[in-house]
């Protein structure tokens, strides 16, 4: 798989095996995906360091979250700030230098990182134009995490936005670098993706690559198997199963009511989708 970066930028080092639960074999994950739409005031229209502040503290309540829009070192500070999770992953280096961010991609789990890579999409389209994807470094992270005797590979990302021939023709280039990952340096082991996917099941231009992700990826969609009675976001939590690691999926919400600010308006332009996922070591 092609990497950009040698490694993760990570905010804190691993805890001591004794708080991780290393020898147990199974357990439950409350998984978070959030884009936090951490783009300047000026483009945004709002105090967005006084978002990252509110919404800080409010990531404490899941071993695993998923986080994009991450762009700016001040306000992803700002984001990580009151977090105790061990592992904190910043996905911030840029694909070249007429990019003005990086990937605005952030790790957090409760659990120690084996490996990860950064890998930087390959296609993007708009500068002024479209959603100006290309001024960002778009991609994908991976991160390898040791949950108790479980080993399960951990995605986020953040696909292309926009809905122009253009637009769908390079998020469908980024699937298929995502399909690739996980049929590459993901084969074989338990998966679980967080993401704004920007694909939508009701877009007959999205749905051909959001099947794409489940069929080639075998991915499992916690909305869809549960039956959520939101199925249409694009902010979504895949999961996978290895011959070694089972996981399930027990719990789906859309938590915006707990992501508020003090006028009751949310801390984002995108809901933070909660996932429950119970995981089990099979020898």
């Amino acid at each position: 798989m092609a990497q950009s970066g040698d490694k993760q930028s990570e905010d804190s080092d691993t805890a001591k095996d004794s708080d991780t639960g290393l020898g147990v074999s199974t357990g439950s994950l409350r998984v978070l995906t959030y884009n936090v739409h951490g783009l300047p005031s000026l483009l945004t229209g709002d105090d967005t360091p006084g978002r990252m502040v509110q919404i800080a503290p409010l990531l404490q309540g899941w071993d695993l979250v998923g986080l994009q829009e991450d762009w700016d070192a001040d306000n992803h500070a700002m984001l990580i700030g009151e977090t105790d999770h061990m592992t904190k992953l910043w996905f911030d280096e840029t694909v070249s230098a007429d990019r003005y961010y990086g990937s605005g991609l952030s790790l957090l789990a409760r659990y120690p990182v084996i490996e990860g890579v950064n890998t930087h999409y390959t296609a993007c389209n708009g500068v002024v134009g479209g959603a100006s994807d290309c001024l960002a470094s778009k991609g994908f992270q991976v991160v390898r995490l040791q949950v108790g005797t479980a080993q399960i590979d951990v995605y986020n990302t953040h696909f292309e936005a926009g809905g122009g021939a253009e637009d769908n023709a390079a998020r469908a280039v980024q699937v298929g670098q995502i399909v690739d990952a996980l049929g590459g340096y993901s084969a074989g082991r338990a998966v679980i993706f967080t993401g704004d996917f920007n694909l939508r099941a009701s877009d007959p231009d999205d749905l051909p690559e959001l099947m794409r992700l489940k069929d080639e990826g075998g991915l499992t969609d916690v909305c869809s198997a549960l039956n959520c009675p939101e199925p249409d976001h694009i902010d979504r939590v895949f999961i996978r199963s290895s011959d070694r690691v089972q996981l399930r999926a027990d719990g789906w919400a859309n938590v915006s009511s707990d992501f508020l600010d003090s006028d009751s308006v949310g801390l984002s332009d995108h809901p933070p989708i909660s996932a429950t996922v119970a995981w089990e070591t099979l020898d």
